[in-house]
């Protein structure tokens, strides 16, 4: 089963992080769980997991699914960010049932090979050269204000696995899931996000019936981070709107 954190009571929030991250990213996050009972978990082959085989978006999901189940939590709202975002739609395709609202952030539904192929062959030199400077420059890549990049390098530990999750989500198309998508759905991107430019939730919620975007303004791709209370606003506004 997955390391996860247990915060909090009431209505269940899961928070998914996003690659080569881990669940004290979302330690700007820890004030919602006054009113909310946080479920954040350590993805398969991040953190602190032992879970290390198999790594694949139909997997992240299911042990996300699975750890609901172990719970005894019938319906949870989801909220992801970048990979974590993928996750998200890969759960509601897997279990509408269990979804009781999405929260996307800075995500995206389709990454074409073609757009990977650069990143990853970087990525894979530089984790052959030295880890930490990686972690550095994803940091300094994932903030506009630099005055975050040491909070940002926390929210990271690269893994050996990293490379082989990066891979996961390249060429799963998801779009044809978000007209299919019933539960609320919140929206989320930065004006300044190198990893996943803004465009893309303009373009998702295009197939989305039930959606509202919020956009943060002079903000990088880490906006839990680096926007943590509109951040956190957010959340409650949606959550708080979309209880039954």
């Amino acid at each position: 089963m997955l390391v996860y954190d247990d915060i909090g009571r009431g209505i269940p929030l899961v928070l998914i992080h996003g690659l080569g991250s881990r669940k004290e990213a979302w330690k700007p996050q820890y004030e919602l769980a006054a009113n909310y009972r946080l479920i954040i978990p350590d993805l398969r082959g991040h953190g602190q997991s032992s879970l290390n085989d198999n790594l694949s978006l139909h997997n992240f999901a299911k042990d996300i699914g699975n750890l609901l189940d172990v719970l005894q939590i019938p319906s949870a709202f989801i909220c992801g960010l970048s990979l974590g975002g993928i996750v998200a739609q890969e759960l509601y395709k897997q279990r509408p049932d269990i979804v009781k609202g999405l929260v996307l952030s800075n995500t995206l539904s389709y990454i074409p090979s073609f757009a990977a192929f650069h990143p990853l062959t970087n990525a894979s030199r530089q984790l052959k050269r030295d880890r930490q400077r990686l972690i550095e420059q994803i940091a300094r890549t994932s903030v506009y204000d630099q005055s975050f990049k040491e909070e940002a390098m926390d929210a990271f530990q690269i893994r050996d696995t990293y490379l082989t999750a990066a891979k996961a989500p390249v060429g799963i198309n998801y779009f044809p899931i978000l007209p299919t998508i019933k539960k609320p759905v919140l929206l989320m991107g930065s004006t300044h996000d190198r990893v996943t430019p803004y465009m893309n939730i303009y373009l998702m919620r295009l197939y989305i019936r039930n959606v509202r975007t919020a956009l943060f303004w002079k903000t990088g791709h880490l906006s839990n981070i680096e926007r943590k209370e509109s951040f956190n606003q957010q959340l409650k506004n949606f959550m708080e709107a979309n209880v039954s």
